[in-house]
């Protein structure tokens, strides 16, 4: 009773925080969703006939340098706000997200952490990943949405129904395209139709493409030039592994003098992703192999890892399609003695912490950071000496049981 009465409190606790996390948002408007903010304007552009891939246009309704990233079908999408004023506009959007956001929570519960929800999974996807959650909702990208039809798309699939599987991954991948690389899920299953969901869904995909450039060619054809030149971000705004060789090639330019040229860097990378994908396959092979009740849900969370870890421009908060993956296995028994600090590791926040409120409490933390590291590992010393001072009173127990 005492446990259900905690969780319950500390439940309010982490939701009343959110409530303020959305509150500060929509309070300080001006400094928040930027890229909602440029698509709004390009809808716009759009509307009155003119190219919303052009910078310049953009950039005199925005006053920044950011540009219309998505296929031209999309802005249809971004009329719809258009209606309104951007205030108004604005206050739509963001409550579209927290929507969103509450409704992947209860779907994540629902069928991916059934035995772990707790008041401290709210508090993991809060905090999980640099908060990738209120990154997303400070930045207004659209990847939100993006995220709930790719768990749709993964519930479906769990629940075998392949054909609503594909519909959620096609609709995942209508704005950054490259979620659809997890139509390769269906070859992991023994669907007999596996091979024409595959190549139906691609098909349809690339009719999807194709009208764009029969309607609107040369908008197309920009938006397939400039996203080839999005592979511009790094560090702590897009952790990818492509990022992390960057950096490392400029400290060591910087320290020694030898250059690494780009080619030589994605040559690094593609042996690294070589190595990934032979881990990961070798993982899958033996995962099919057991009867474990999880399994398709394991080759699911193994294959958003496997996704993120290759994507190339793996910005920070696309990470919140990592925290059911997450939660998921610092949860399991087989890490029950070290969930502590599994899960004290993710939470930890980059230096420049965005969660209002917070910076204070993450300022103290990272001054006396090994002092609180002590306390992690006394905890986890006393943990243990507790643990295995149960278990011989346990044994003893079982050879000479007490009277009834």
């Amino acid at each position: 009773m005492r446990k259900k009465i905690l969780n319950g409190v500390f439940t309010g606790l982490v939701i009343l925080y959110f409530s303020y996390c959305v509150y500060f948002l929509f309070t300080v408007r001006e400094r928040h969703q930027w890229d909602f903010q440029m698509q709004y304007s390009s809808a716009k552009v759009f509307a009155e006939g003119e190219n919303p891939y052009n910078i310049g246009v953009i950039n005199e309704y925005t006053g920044n340098a950011l540009w219309y990233a998505y296929p031209p079908a999309t802005l249809w999408f971004y009329r719809i706000f258009t209606l309104f004023e951007y205030d108004t506009a604005y206050t739509l959007f963001l409550s579209l997200k927290v929507a969103v956001i509450i409704g992947l929570v209860l779907l994540w519960q629902k069928r991916f952490i059934t035995k772990s929800a707790s008041a401290l999974f709210y508090l993991f996807i809060l905090l999980v990943f640099n908060s990738a959650v209120f990154l997303d909702m400070r930045a207004g990208n659209i990847n939100m949405l993006e995220q709930l039809m790719l768990w749709l798309g993964f519930y479906f699939f769990l629940e075998r129904r392949r054909l609503l599987f594909c519909l959620f991954i096609l609709l995942a991948s209508t704005f950054k395209m490259t979620p659809a690389v997890f139509l390769v899920l269906l070859f992991t299953t023994e669907d007999k139709k596996k091979y024409l969901y595959f190549f139906g869904s691609c098909a349809v995909f690339a009719v999807y493409l194709l009208a764009q450039y029969i309607l609107q060619p040369e908008m197309l054809t920009e938006f397939l030039k400039g996203a080839q030149t999005t592979l511009t971000e790094w560090g702590i705004i897009a952790p990818s592994t492509v990022g992390v060789l960057k950096d490392l090639s400029d400290v060591l330019n910087k320290n020694t003098g030898i250059t690494i040229s780009k080619s030589v860097q994605f040559g690094v990378f593609c042996v690294i992703a070589a190595v990934i994908l032979f881990i990961s396959a070798k993982a899958y092979l033996k995962l099919k192999s057991l009867k474990t009740e999880d399994r398709e849900k394991m080759i699911v969370f193994l294959a958003c890892l496997v996704y993120a870890l290759l994507h190339l421009r793996m910005k920070d908060y696309a990470y919140v399609l990592l925290i059911v993956p997450s939660y998921y296995i610092i949860t399991r028994a087989s890490f029950s003695k070290v969930f502590p600090l599994l899960f004290f590791i993710s939470v930890l926040a980059a230096a420049h912490l965005t969660l209002p409120g917070l910076r204070i409490i993450y300022a103290i933390m990272w001054a006396y950071y090994p002092l609180l590291v002590t306390y992690i590992i006394w905890t986890l010393y006393i943990n243990e000496i507790f643990t295995l001072a149960k278990q011989p009173a346990a044994a003893d127990a079982a050879i000479n049981p007490e009277p009834i």
